[in-house]
């Protein structure tokens, strides 16, 4: 655990000595203010006004975006994890030493997860405490939605770390990650049209769907939350097995 949590904090620092972080999460903060306030949510069958046209003091335009920006967002916060180490080859010093390829994946992760955190809720807080000031919002559902998005961080964040493990190069892992939960997000969209028999496993399958019927709604479900640590022990699992497939090549 004291090896996890030093690679945690070695991380972590990294990350905020990358301009990379900064510029990412002031993009992340403004653009998902800017769709709030001023467009709304227009994509499927149920479009979602903005909050001067709709005037609804309701945060759901907020959380319905975040799975889509998220998946664009996530990837440029960890494509570096793996692929940057491989790239200039601190990977093969790190695999020599004796330490536990799990311990570095979950020190990697928590340091990722940590920012996301952070950037989620430096995205969020400032609007709703801009959207009380106007009107009577439901802090419940705030702080379902706010929990709500850090586990769908988690699970996006564990399935960055896997595709930067099997990347060479930053721009590759960014772009590979960004493909995967992109796609992730889209499949919800389809649901409507596929058959019934595969429509409830595509939708079950889904990480927005746990968020969005959910926690963004203000409901707390443990089958959610079971739902996300799952996908998280999926994807770091997959990325130890990755990367110790190396150690021994």
């Amino acid at each position: 655990m004291s090896r996890t949590l030093a690679i945690f904090k070695r991380e972590l620092l990294a990350s905020f000595e990358s301009p990379v972080a900064y510029v990412t999460i002031g993009l992340f903060v403004l653009v998902q203010a800017g769709l709030f306030f001023y467009m709304g949510y227009p994509i499927g069958p149920t479009p979602l006004p903005s909050l001067w046209a709709g005037g609804q003091a309701s945060l759901i335009v907020l959380f319905t975006w975040l799975p889509l920006l998220l998946a664009f967002l996530v990837p440029a916060l960890t494509m570096g994890t793996w692929s940057e180490e491989r790239s200039t080859g601190t990977e093969e010093l790190l695999l020599t030493h004796p330490v536990l390829i799990r311990e570095v994946v979950l020190g990697k992760f928590l340091a990722s997860w940590v920012l996301v955190c952070l950037l989620v809720t430096l995205s969020i807080m400032p609007v709703a405490w801009t959207v009380s000031g106007l009107g009577d919002l439901d802090w419940a559902t705030v702080w379902c939605g706010l929990w709500g998005a850090f586990l769908l961080g988690a699970g996006y964040v564990a399935l960055a770390q896997l595709v930067s493990a099997l990347s060479s190069h930053q721009l590759l892992a960014f772009l590979l990650g960004a493909l995967v939960l992109g796609m992730l997000w889209v499949l919800r969209l389809l649901v409507d049209v596929l058959p019934v028999s595969l429509a409830g496993f595509v939708d079950y399958a889904c990480p927005s769907t746990h968020f969005l019927d959910s926690a963004a709604r203000g409901v707390l479900d443990l089958r959610d939350g079971l739902y996300f640590a799952l996908l998280v022990v999926f994807g770091l699992t997959l990325n130890a097995l990755v990367v110790e497939a190396r150690r021994w090549k």
